[in-house]
């Protein structure tokens, strides 16, 4: 069955409520086993369902291409909901579609999904929160997932236990649609996100359940809610064991480092007294009500380990002259040994070694190699406990310099506030840290990719920049992930941004006023706009202009009707300016960046005679290129004389994917590549740099 197509469930019944009860509920144990089809009330079919059983349970079965709809369920907005379901997937690793509640056409609404994607997880809101799990549900097993939300706040459950808790602001219109099996979506191929897995049972209500209900809506009894959650690492050597119950009974606690004596009921603890640890120890624990046994938890207790190294871990940017290494000590350590090589094994067999004492510091002995990468790990002696065996650390120092010689990285479109779209960020600014050393593509000549002087972000930071209640958030957890100059963010380079159209106008943006503030901070600067927005940098031979939206004038070379918002605040004129004061007749090359396109996907944002303008004041110089974003792909585009490039995006929730582009600039030479989140390159050009035009 490859069609798209409306399946009936005769059980499906409608119960519209002003008390908040079930607004539909789907029980395949009421269904004939085998194939049916048929209409009842607002559902319909024209292909036939099958309900079979599965792992002893009656199901109805989905293969992907199949999605039930009932309309018209609600007459008023939806503001609260929850959505139950009994559910069995065999593969979590492809985004998969349970239930999606829509307006009338549908789009605005939300998502209840089942896998492992960051771009579907749990959860989903049009482009504004994708919600992994906390613990994804084992793929091939029956559980019991809840969504839950009030309101202002979701909290899924998995299996009766709370898995996460998010605030989010969603309304679903009415009319409102229910789609089981997929999202509602549909494009030629029928279907999207279709769920392939088995459904005994769905409820769908106008209110958020509470965890109780929850529970006791899932026939769930007994103790739940550990505390230690479960799963988790304990952050002391003595906690006091806690849970929930809807059993008042006297409650028995069996807990220790032995499994088997702890199902057993042979390792009883009196769980009004805290329980005292082991370091990095595993425990388990249950609880005996009423004669019922309570699920198996575990826990591990505070490992002690060393934490906040300095080089930090994975990144590429410390000095050859570096002196000391860093860290926090584990807090039980009474003496550190520190191994240190530029071979692995040799610090995970704990080859020599150095005592350091209980301070987190420690000298180098010999000036390290540049462009090398070193690992390290730091052991911990601990007073009556025992020893902590460090994670292992590495980094790599920055390349020798050569002159004229210039390797940046260039992202775009980074979106905070969209989708997961921050998780996905911080990826690949983990593979931007972690890039040079690796080789270029064999056909730009396999050469190492060598230290970045910077990265440089082409627009569209934040998805909603002009929004007073979310974007402070967003704009703040930009920077504390992007940093400033290399050292306090967790990218390890220096930043170069600019502002995009969804980083808002002059008034209302949230953005503008933070790069205007941090260009009074950014280091190294030739010039800044006297707006304090626009700005120009060396590095080397290299002249580098960031122009932020685009480089216009003001609001009427903005095409269509959003001028004001999308005002380009006298980019033009400070490039004229910056051109002829710092490049001049000198034939140095020269990269401009801005948001909006020159050329190709969406460069129709900016009139034409605008970019006539702007093509004017450039034509005098040696452009080795022209760097833009908004387009969220990457590709090279010639416009007139020159090369432009789109920069692609660093996050697409769609598919949970990020690239960016690197870029090196010699004396001679242009080498372009775009490296994806996955590993591999993408689009590549290697050119000679254009000739200097001829001076009247």
């Amino acid at each position: 069955m490859n069609s798209f197509f409306k399946v009936a469930v005769p059980c499906l019944l409608l119960a519209q409520t002003l008390d908040g009860a079930v607004l539909a509920e789907l029980d395949a144990a009421s269904l004939p086993a085998g194939e049916f089809s048929g209409q009842t009330g607002r559902w319909n079919t024209n292909v036939p369902v099958r309900v079979e059983t599965v792992r002893e349970k009656p199901a109805i079965v989905f293969d992907g291409t199949q999605v039930a709809i009932s309309e018209l369920l609600a007459t008023q907005k939806l503001t609260a909901f929850s959505v139950e379901a009994w559910v069995l997937n065999p593969d979590v690793a492809r985004q998969e579609t349970i239930a999606a509640l829509t307006g009338p056409k549908g789009g605005s609404g939300v998502e209840c999904n089942f896998s492992s994607g960051a771009s579907a997880g749990a959860f989903r809101s049009g482009f504004k929160a994708t919600t992994p799990f906390a613990s994804l549900p084992t793929a091939d097993a029956w559980h019991h997932v809840a969504w839950c939300f009030d309101g202002s706040v979701l909290r899924v459950f998995v299996d009766g236990e709370a898995d996460l808790e998010k605030p989010l602001k969603v309304s679903i219109p009415a009319p409102m649609k229910v789609n089981i099996g997929a999202s509602g979506e549909v494009d030629s191929k029928g279907p999207r996100k279709g769920f392939s897995g088995a459904l005994a049972k769905m409820r769908v209500h106008d209110v958020a359940l509470t965890h109780d209900e929850v529970r006791a809506g899932g026939g769930f009894a007994g103790p739940f809610a550990p505390e230690p959650r479960n799963g988790a690492t304990t952050d002391s050597l003595a906690v006091t064991l806690r849970w929930k119950s809807s059993d008042s009974g006297a409650a028995k606690v069996f807990a220790g480092t032995d499994r088997s004596a702890v199902e057993q009921g042979k390792a009883s603890v009196d769980a009004s007294a805290p329980f005292a640890l082991t370091l990095g120890a595993t425990y388990f624990w249950r609880v005996e009500q009423s004669g019922k046994s309570g699920p198996l938890w575990t826990f591990q207790a505070d490992r002690g380990l060393p934490a906040e190294p300095h080089p930090r871990d994975a990144t590429s940017n410390p000095p050859a002259s570096l002196a000391y290494l860093k860290w926090k000590p584990g807090k039980y350590a009474v003496s550190q040994r520190v191994f240190f090589s530029t071979k692995r094994d040799e610090v995970d067999r704990g080859t020599g070694g150095r005592d350091c004492g209980p301070a987190g510091v420690c000298q180098l002995q010999q000036p390290l190699a540049p462009g090398t990468t070193y690992f390290w790990r730091v052991d911990s002696e601990n007073s009556g406990q025992p020893k902590s065996r460090g994670d292992v650390w590495s980094f790599r120092t920055q390349d020798a310099p050569i002159p004229n010689d210039v390797t940046f990285f260039v992202g775009s479109d980074t979106h905070y506030g969209r989708e997961n779209n921050a998780a996905v960020n911080r990826r690949v600014i983990d593979a931007m840290n972690a890039l040079p050393g690796n080789a270029f593509p064999t056909k730009l000549g396999a050469e190492p990719v060598r230290t970045p002087r910077g990265v440089i972000l082409t627009g569209d930071l934040v998805d909603e920049g002009f929004d007073k209640a979310t974007a402070p958030a967003h704009v703040a957890e930009l920077f504390a992930d992007y940093g400033l100059d290399g050292t306090e963010g967790r990218l390890c380079f220096p930043l170069y941004e600019g502002f995009g159209n969804h980083d808002g106008g002059p008034v209302r943006s949230l953005v503008r006023p933070a790069i205007k503030e941090r260009n009074q901070r950014r280091a190294g600067l030739k010039a800044v706009s006297e707006n304090g927005l626009h700005y120009s940098w060396d590095w080397d031979h290299l002249h580098l202009v960031q122009l932020n939206l685009f480089g216009g004038s003001g609001p009427l070379d903005v095409k269509g009707v959003n001028g004001p918002e999308h005002d380009p605040s006298g980019a033009l004129e400070f490039l004229r300016d910056d051109l002829a004061k710092h490049i001049g007749n000198s034939g140095r090359p020269v990269i401009v960046f801005q948001h909006f396109a020159w050329v190709g996907g969406m460069a129709e944002w900016w009139t034409p005679e605008a970019k006539e303008r702007f093509r004017e004041v450039i034509k005098p110089y040696r452009i080795a290129c022209l760097i833009n974003g908004h387009s969220h792909g990457a590709s090279f585009v010639p416009w007139n004389e020159f090369l432009t490039i789109h920069a692609g995006s660093t996050a697409r929730g769609e598919s949970d994917m990020g690239d960016f582009l690197v870029v090196r600039v010699t004396e001679k030479e242009l080498v372009v590549a775009q490296r994806k989140l996955d590993g591999s390159w993408g689009i590549q050009q290697r050119a000679p740099l254009p000739a200097t035009p001829p001076h009247p």
